[in-house]
Protein backbone atom coordinates (compact mmCIF):
# COMPACT_ATOMS: atom_id res chain seq x y z
CA UNK A 1 0.00 0.00 0.00
CA UNK A 2 2.88 2.02 0.66
CA UNK A 3 4.58 1.49 -2.35
CA UNK A 4 0.91 2.80 -4.08
CA UNK A 5 1.10 5.49 -2.77
CA UNK A 6 4.91 6.58 -3.64
CA UNK A 7 3.80 5.82 -7.40
CA UNK A 8 0.86 7.78 -7.18
CA UNK A 9 3.54 10.71 -6.67
CA UNK A 10 5.73 9.45 -9.26
CA UNK A 11 8.57 8.52 -6.80
CA UNK A 12 7.61 4.32 -7.42
CA UNK A 13 11.58 3.12 -5.90
CA UNK A 14 13.27 0.72 -8.02
CA UNK A 15 13.32 -2.94 -6.95
CA UNK A 16 17.19 -2.50 -6.45
CA UNK A 17 15.95 0.05 -3.74
CA UNK A 18 13.11 -1.93 -2.30
CA UNK A 19 15.62 -5.02 -1.47
CA UNK A 20 18.09 -2.52 -0.12
CA UNK A 21 15.20 -1.38 2.17
CA UNK A 22 15.26 -4.89 3.98
CA UNK A 23 17.08 -5.12 6.70
CA UNK A 24 19.88 -7.77 5.79
CA UNK A 25 21.26 -8.25 9.43
CA UNK A 26 18.01 -8.54 10.90
CA UNK A 27 16.57 -11.19 8.15
CA UNK A 28 20.33 -12.67 8.26
CA UNK A 29 20.42 -13.26 11.99
CA UNK A 30 17.38 -14.96 11.59
CA UNK A 31 18.10 -16.92 9.15
CA UNK A 32 21.47 -18.36 10.90
CA UNK A 33 20.02 -19.00 14.30
CA UNK A 34 16.96 -20.64 12.70
CA UNK A 35 19.67 -22.73 10.88
CA UNK A 36 21.52 -23.55 14.39
CA UNK A 37 18.18 -23.96 16.28
CA UNK A 38 16.38 -26.73 13.34
CA UNK A 39 19.84 -28.57 13.55
CA UNK A 40 20.05 -28.47 17.37
CA UNK A 41 16.10 -29.44 18.03
CA UNK A 42 17.39 -33.23 16.38
CA UNK A 43 19.36 -33.71 19.34
CA UNK A 44 16.45 -33.88 21.59
CA UNK A 45 18.47 -31.55 24.24
CA UNK A 46 15.23 -28.99 23.98
CA UNK A 47 12.89 -31.64 25.54
CA UNK A 48 15.79 -32.52 27.80
CA UNK A 49 15.78 -29.13 29.29
CA UNK A 50 12.57 -28.86 29.72
CA UNK A 51 12.62 -31.98 31.63
CA UNK A 52 15.43 -30.24 33.63
CA UNK A 53 13.43 -26.54 33.94
CA UNK A 54 10.33 -28.84 35.72
CA UNK A 55 12.41 -30.59 38.23
CA UNK A 56 13.56 -26.97 39.11
CA UNK A 57 10.82 -25.66 39.79
CA UNK A 58 9.89 -28.25 41.78
CA UNK A 59 6.10 -28.86 40.04
CA UNK A 60 5.00 -25.32 40.57
CA UNK A 61 3.63 -23.49 37.62
CA UNK A 62 4.41 -20.04 38.98
CA UNK A 63 8.16 -20.12 39.92
CA UNK A 64 8.84 -22.46 36.24
CA UNK A 65 7.53 -19.22 34.62
CA UNK A 66 9.54 -16.80 36.64
CA UNK A 67 12.54 -19.57 35.71
CA UNK A 68 11.85 -19.19 32.38
CA UNK A 69 11.43 -15.40 32.21
CA UNK A 70 14.37 -14.72 34.26
CA UNK A 71 16.52 -16.87 31.75
CA UNK A 72 15.34 -15.40 28.94
CA UNK A 73 15.79 -11.98 30.41
CA UNK A 74 19.42 -12.47 31.15
CA UNK A 75 20.35 -14.20 27.83
CA UNK A 76 18.46 -11.43 26.01
CA UNK A 77 20.70 -8.74 27.64
CA UNK A 78 24.07 -10.28 26.57
CA UNK A 79 22.76 -11.67 23.42
CA UNK A 80 19.99 -9.79 21.38
CA UNK A 81 16.71 -10.87 22.15
CA UNK A 82 15.92 -12.11 18.61
CA UNK A 83 18.25 -15.06 19.31
CA UNK A 84 17.28 -15.68 22.86
CA UNK A 85 13.61 -16.25 21.69
CA UNK A 86 14.51 -18.65 19.41
CA UNK A 87 16.34 -20.40 21.68
CA UNK A 88 14.31 -20.69 24.25
CA UNK A 89 10.76 -20.94 22.64
CA UNK A 90 11.18 -24.56 21.32
CA UNK A 91 12.16 -25.46 25.02
CA UNK A 92 9.11 -23.64 26.24
CA UNK A 93 7.00 -25.91 23.50
CA UNK A 94 8.36 -29.05 24.46
CA UNK A 95 8.30 -28.49 28.03
CA UNK A 96 4.38 -27.91 28.06
CA UNK A 97 4.03 -30.53 25.79
CA UNK A 98 5.19 -32.70 28.31
CA UNK A 99 3.42 -31.69 31.22
CA UNK A 100 0.28 -31.25 29.42
CA UNK A 101 0.01 -27.64 29.88
CA UNK A 102 -0.93 -24.62 27.88
CA UNK A 103 2.67 -22.47 26.97
CA UNK A 104 1.01 -19.24 25.55
CA UNK A 105 1.04 -17.77 29.16
CA UNK A 106 4.85 -18.56 28.98
CA UNK A 107 5.45 -17.16 25.96
CA UNK A 108 3.98 -14.29 25.73
CA UNK A 109 5.86 -13.64 29.30
CA UNK A 110 8.89 -14.75 27.90
CA UNK A 111 8.52 -12.52 25.08
CA UNK A 112 7.88 -9.83 27.29
CA UNK A 113 10.67 -10.69 29.60
CA UNK A 114 13.19 -10.44 26.19
CA UNK A 115 11.97 -6.79 25.64
CA UNK A 116 12.55 -6.16 28.95
CA UNK A 117 16.21 -6.92 29.87
CA UNK A 118 16.95 -6.21 26.11
CA UNK A 119 16.76 -2.81 26.89
CA UNK A 120 19.45 -3.13 29.38
CA UNK A 121 22.74 -3.30 27.14
CA UNK A 122 23.72 -2.20 23.73
CA UNK A 123 23.62 -5.48 21.90
CA UNK A 124 20.06 -6.34 23.89
CA UNK A 125 17.76 -4.85 21.35
CA UNK A 126 17.84 -3.45 17.56
CA UNK A 127 17.57 -0.01 19.21
CA UNK A 128 19.92 -0.04 21.25
CA UNK A 129 22.57 -1.09 18.56
CA UNK A 130 21.28 1.51 16.67
CA UNK A 131 21.85 4.75 19.21
CA UNK A 132 25.04 3.25 20.40
CA UNK A 133 26.40 3.19 17.33
CA UNK A 134 25.13 6.51 16.12
CA UNK A 135 25.99 8.20 19.74
CA UNK A 136 29.88 6.25 19.65
CA UNK A 137 31.07 9.62 20.89
CA UNK A 138 28.62 9.98 23.75
CA UNK A 139 27.92 6.72 24.80
CA UNK A 140 29.88 3.48 25.93
CA UNK A 141 28.59 -0.69 26.68
CA UNK A 142 29.04 0.44 30.45
CA UNK A 143 26.83 3.79 30.25
CA UNK A 144 24.15 1.66 29.06
CA UNK A 145 24.71 -1.12 31.53
CA UNK A 146 24.86 1.80 34.28
CA UNK A 147 22.25 3.62 33.07
CA UNK A 148 19.43 1.39 32.17
CA UNK A 149 20.25 -1.82 34.14
CA UNK A 150 18.31 0.04 37.23
CA UNK A 151 15.64 0.70 35.61
CA UNK A 152 15.05 -2.30 34.03
CA UNK A 153 15.27 -4.05 37.60
CA UNK A 154 12.54 -1.46 39.01
CA UNK A 155 10.38 -2.94 36.23
CA UNK A 156 10.84 -6.30 35.99
CA UNK A 157 9.15 -7.46 38.77
CA UNK A 158 5.74 -4.72 39.13
CA UNK A 159 5.39 -6.62 34.99
CA UNK A 160 5.62 -10.29 36.22
CA UNK A 161 3.42 -9.80 39.12
CA UNK A 162 0.87 -7.97 36.50
CA UNK A 163 1.47 -11.09 34.37
CA UNK A 164 0.92 -13.76 36.72
CA UNK A 165 -2.22 -11.81 37.86
CA UNK A 166 -3.20 -11.44 34.19
CA UNK A 167 -2.82 -15.37 33.65
CA UNK A 168 -4.41 -16.09 37.21
CA UNK A 169 -5.30 -20.36 36.74
CA UNK A 170 -2.84 -20.59 33.58
CA UNK A 171 0.13 -19.91 36.79
CA UNK A 172 -1.47 -21.66 39.66
CA UNK A 173 -1.30 -24.60 40.87
CA UNK A 174 1.15 -28.11 40.90
CA UNK A 175 1.87 -29.70 37.28
CA UNK A 176 1.02 -33.28 37.06
CA UNK A 177 3.89 -34.66 35.98
CA UNK A 178 6.27 -37.22 37.04
CA UNK A 179 9.79 -36.06 36.39
CA UNK A 180 11.88 -39.20 36.95
CA UNK A 181 9.79 -40.81 34.47
CA UNK A 182 9.75 -37.71 31.88
CA UNK A 183 13.89 -38.11 32.23
CA UNK A 184 13.86 -41.58 31.11
CA UNK A 185 11.79 -40.80 28.06
CA UNK A 186 13.37 -37.59 26.97
CA UNK A 187 17.49 -38.76 26.92
CA UNK A 188 19.70 -36.62 24.44
CA UNK A 189 18.82 -38.51 21.54
CA UNK A 190 21.89 -37.76 19.59
CA UNK A 191 25.22 -36.79 21.87
CA UNK A 192 27.78 -36.43 18.96
CA UNK A 193 25.38 -33.92 16.82
CA UNK A 194 24.57 -32.03 20.21
CA UNK A 195 28.50 -32.01 20.71
CA UNK A 196 28.61 -29.97 17.12
CA UNK A 197 25.98 -27.93 17.93
CA UNK A 198 26.99 -26.66 21.39
CA UNK A 199 30.54 -25.72 20.17
CA UNK A 200 29.07 -24.00 17.03
CA UNK A 201 26.59 -22.59 19.35
CA UNK A 202 29.15 -21.29 21.97
CA UNK A 203 31.62 -20.06 19.41
CA UNK A 204 28.36 -18.01 17.88
CA UNK A 205 27.49 -17.05 21.64
CA UNK A 206 31.17 -15.95 22.71
CA UNK A 207 31.30 -13.81 18.97
CA UNK A 208 27.80 -11.90 20.00
CA UNK A 209 29.60 -10.66 23.59
CA UNK A 210 32.88 -9.71 22.23
CA UNK A 211 30.91 -7.62 19.48
CA UNK A 212 31.85 -4.25 21.08
CA UNK A 213 36.15 -5.34 20.75
CA UNK A 214 35.63 -7.23 16.99
CA UNK A 215 32.89 -5.17 15.29
CA UNK A 216 31.56 -8.09 13.46
CA UNK A 217 27.75 -7.85 12.24
CA UNK A 218 26.24 -10.52 14.11
CA UNK A 219 24.50 -11.74 10.94
CA UNK A 220 27.64 -12.57 9.70
CA UNK A 221 28.57 -14.60 12.74
CA UNK A 222 25.13 -16.23 13.07
CA UNK A 223 25.68 -17.24 8.94
CA UNK A 224 28.81 -18.47 9.27
CA UNK A 225 27.81 -20.25 12.86
CA UNK A 226 24.85 -21.87 10.36
CA UNK A 227 27.13 -22.62 7.09
CA UNK A 228 29.59 -24.51 10.16
CA UNK A 229 26.68 -26.72 11.46
CA UNK A 230 25.51 -27.72 8.31
CA UNK A 231 28.65 -28.79 6.93
CA UNK A 232 28.96 -30.74 10.09
CA UNK A 233 26.03 -31.97 10.46
CA UNK A 234 25.33 -33.85 7.02
CA UNK A 235 26.06 -32.55 3.98
CA UNK A 236 23.69 -35.54 2.16
CA UNK A 237 21.24 -33.78 4.88
CA UNK A 238 21.34 -30.22 4.43
CA UNK A 239 18.18 -30.15 2.47
CA UNK A 240 16.49 -31.16 5.46
CA UNK A 241 17.91 -28.34 7.72
CA UNK A 242 17.15 -25.79 5.10
CA UNK A 243 13.21 -26.61 4.96
CA UNK A 244 13.13 -26.15 8.95
CA UNK A 245 13.90 -22.96 8.54
CA UNK A 246 10.51 -20.63 8.61
CA UNK A 247 10.73 -18.68 5.23
CA UNK A 248 7.49 -17.22 5.66
CA UNK A 249 9.03 -15.50 9.11
CA UNK A 250 11.76 -14.11 7.32
CA UNK A 251 9.31 -12.82 4.01
CA UNK A 252 7.67 -11.10 6.77
CA UNK A 253 10.22 -9.09 8.15
CA UNK A 254 11.53 -8.34 4.62
CA UNK A 255 7.72 -6.96 3.99
CA UNK A 256 7.47 -5.11 7.07
CA UNK A 257 10.91 -3.52 6.61
CA UNK A 258 9.42 -2.34 3.34
CA UNK A 259 6.37 -1.01 4.47
CA UNK A 260 8.13 1.04 7.43
CA UNK A 261 10.74 2.33 5.07
CA UNK A 262 8.28 3.30 2.66
CA UNK A 263 6.31 5.61 5.38
CA UNK A 264 9.78 7.11 6.12
CA UNK A 265 9.78 7.91 1.84
CA UNK A 266 6.56 9.32 2.32
CA UNK A 267 7.66 11.65 5.23
CA UNK A 268 5.46 10.33 8.69
CA UNK A 269 8.62 9.37 10.31
CA UNK A 270 10.21 12.85 9.90
CA UNK A 271 7.13 15.09 10.54
CA UNK A 272 6.63 12.86 13.62
CA UNK A 273 10.76 14.00 14.69
CA UNK A 274 10.23 17.32 13.53
CA UNK A 275 6.95 18.34 15.31
CA UNK A 276 9.24 15.91 18.49
CA UNK A 277 11.70 18.78 18.54
CA UNK A 278 9.48 21.93 17.75
CA UNK A 279 7.57 21.10 21.02
CA UNK A 280 10.37 20.40 23.18
CA UNK A 281 12.16 23.86 21.71
CA UNK A 282 8.98 25.95 23.00
CA UNK A 283 9.54 24.58 26.65
CA UNK A 284 10.67 26.83 29.13
CA UNK A 285 14.81 26.27 29.70
CA UNK A 286 14.31 25.14 33.25
CA UNK A 287 11.90 22.09 32.88
CA UNK A 288 12.80 21.53 28.60
CA UNK A 289 15.32 18.65 29.41
CA UNK A 290 12.25 17.02 31.97
CA UNK A 291 9.47 17.99 29.04
CA UNK A 292 11.89 16.17 26.30
CA UNK A 293 12.75 13.49 28.28
CA UNK A 294 8.79 12.42 29.04
CA UNK A 295 8.03 13.49 25.34
CA UNK A 296 10.91 11.16 23.95
CA UNK A 297 9.45 8.49 25.94
CA UNK A 298 6.30 7.99 25.70
CA UNK A 299 6.14 9.09 21.38
CA UNK A 300 8.71 6.50 21.09
CA UNK A 301 7.12 4.04 22.90
CA UNK A 302 3.41 4.39 21.63
CA UNK A 303 4.86 4.67 17.79
CA UNK A 304 7.01 1.34 18.38
CA UNK A 305 3.71 -0.24 19.49
CA UNK A 306 2.22 -0.42 16.27
CA UNK A 307 5.26 0.36 13.78
CA UNK A 308 8.85 -1.64 13.88
CA UNK A 309 11.15 0.86 16.51
CA UNK A 310 14.02 0.40 14.43
CA UNK A 311 13.43 2.87 11.34
CA UNK A 312 12.15 5.68 14.28
CA UNK A 313 15.24 5.34 16.13
CA UNK A 314 17.30 5.66 13.50
CA UNK A 315 15.48 8.86 12.80
CA UNK A 316 15.43 10.23 15.96
CA UNK A 317 18.84 10.17 17.28
CA UNK A 318 19.96 12.52 14.30
CA UNK A 319 17.29 14.68 15.67
CA UNK A 320 18.52 14.76 19.37
CA UNK A 321 21.88 15.52 18.07
CA UNK A 322 20.91 18.40 16.70
CA UNK A 323 18.50 19.83 19.51
CA UNK A 324 21.31 19.46 22.08
CA UNK A 325 23.48 21.36 19.80
CA UNK A 326 20.85 23.98 18.90
CA UNK A 327 18.44 24.68 21.83
CA UNK A 328 19.79 25.36 25.67
CA UNK A 329 19.01 23.28 28.36
CA UNK A 330 19.59 19.68 27.22
CA UNK A 331 21.90 16.95 27.60
CA UNK A 332 22.46 14.42 24.46
CA UNK A 333 22.43 11.34 27.45
CA UNK A 334 19.16 11.36 29.17
CA UNK A 335 17.66 11.87 25.53
CA UNK A 336 18.98 8.73 24.22
CA UNK A 337 18.14 7.03 27.81
CA UNK A 338 14.44 8.09 26.78
CA UNK A 339 14.52 7.02 23.57
CA UNK A 340 15.73 3.20 24.21
CA UNK A 341 13.36 2.76 26.85
CA UNK A 342 10.44 3.93 24.76
CA UNK A 343 11.19 1.71 21.69
CA UNK A 344 11.97 -1.20 23.79
CA UNK A 345 9.46 -0.91 26.04
CA UNK A 346 7.06 -0.04 23.55
CA UNK A 347 7.73 -3.10 21.55
CA UNK A 348 5.88 -4.58 23.94
CA UNK A 349 2.64 -2.85 23.14
CA UNK A 350 1.64 -5.29 19.67
CA UNK A 351 2.69 -8.68 18.13
CA UNK A 352 4.41 -6.75 15.39
CA UNK A 353 5.69 -4.06 18.09
CA UNK A 354 9.37 -5.99 18.32
CA UNK A 355 11.03 -8.39 16.37
CA UNK A 356 11.30 -11.09 19.68
CA UNK A 357 7.20 -10.80 19.11
CA UNK A 358 6.88 -11.96 16.02
CA UNK A 359 9.68 -14.67 16.07
CA UNK A 360 8.27 -15.91 19.63
CA UNK A 361 4.72 -16.39 17.62
CA UNK A 362 5.71 -17.94 14.72
CA UNK A 363 7.45 -20.51 16.49
CA UNK A 364 4.90 -20.82 18.51
CA UNK A 365 2.76 -21.50 15.42
CA UNK A 366 5.08 -24.16 13.88
CA UNK A 367 4.28 -25.90 17.34
CA UNK A 368 0.49 -25.86 16.94
CA UNK A 369 0.14 -22.94 19.05
CA UNK A 370 -1.72 -20.38 17.59
CA UNK A 371 -1.49 -16.66 19.30
CA UNK A 372 -3.13 -13.91 17.81
CA UNK A 373 -2.80 -10.19 17.47
CA UNK A 374 -5.21 -9.53 19.62
CA UNK A 375 -4.54 -12.19 22.45
CA UNK A 376 -1.10 -10.81 22.67
CA UNK A 377 -2.23 -7.12 22.75
CA UNK A 378 -5.10 -7.90 25.60
CA UNK A 379 -2.20 -8.77 27.42
CA UNK A 380 0.71 -6.76 26.62
CA UNK A 381 -0.30 -3.19 25.86
CA UNK A 382 -1.46 -2.92 29.57
CA UNK A 383 1.67 -4.47 30.69
CA UNK A 384 3.84 -1.94 28.35
CA UNK A 385 1.75 1.15 29.75
CA UNK A 386 2.62 0.54 32.77
CA UNK A 387 6.72 -0.79 32.42
CA UNK A 388 6.66 2.64 30.51
CA UNK A 389 5.23 4.59 33.69
CA UNK A 390 8.01 2.96 35.75
CA UNK A 391 10.57 4.18 33.56
CA UNK A 392 9.44 7.58 33.31
CA UNK A 393 9.46 7.36 37.37
CA UNK A 394 13.11 6.62 36.88
CA UNK A 395 14.12 8.84 34.61
CA UNK A 396 12.17 11.74 36.64
CA UNK A 397 14.20 10.69 39.77
CA UNK A 398 17.44 10.29 37.95
CA UNK A 399 17.48 13.42 35.55
CA UNK A 400 16.61 15.57 38.96
CA UNK A 401 19.72 13.86 41.10
CA UNK A 402 22.16 13.21 38.37
CA UNK A 403 21.66 14.46 35.24
CA UNK A 404 20.09 18.20 35.72
CA UNK A 405 22.40 19.09 38.16
CA UNK A 406 25.39 18.16 36.19
CA UNK A 407 23.52 20.36 33.32
CA UNK A 408 23.17 23.34 36.02
CA UNK A 409 27.01 22.63 37.04
CA UNK A 410 28.36 22.92 33.85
Amino acid sequence: MTLYFLALQNRAPSLTTVVGWMDHGTLGLLWGMMVIVGITMRTGVFEWMGVLACRLSGGSKYRLCLLMCLVTGVLSAFLDNVTTILLITPVTCKLCRLVEIDPRPFLISEAIFSNVFGTATMIGDPPNIIVGNMLSDYLTFTDFLINLGPGVLLTAFPLFAYLSWYFGDGLRGQMSADVAALQKSYPITNKPLLVKCSMVLFCVVISFFLHAATHLDPAWIAIMGAVWLLIAFDKHRCHEALRDVEWDTLLFFAALFVFVEALGELGLLRAIATSLSHVIERAPEETRQFDAICLILWVSALFSSFVDNIPFTATMVPVMVQLVNQVEGLTIQPLAWSLVFGACFGGNGTLIGASANIVMASKAESEGHIITFRQFFIVAFPGMLLSVCIAMLYLVIVNAAIWQHSLTMT
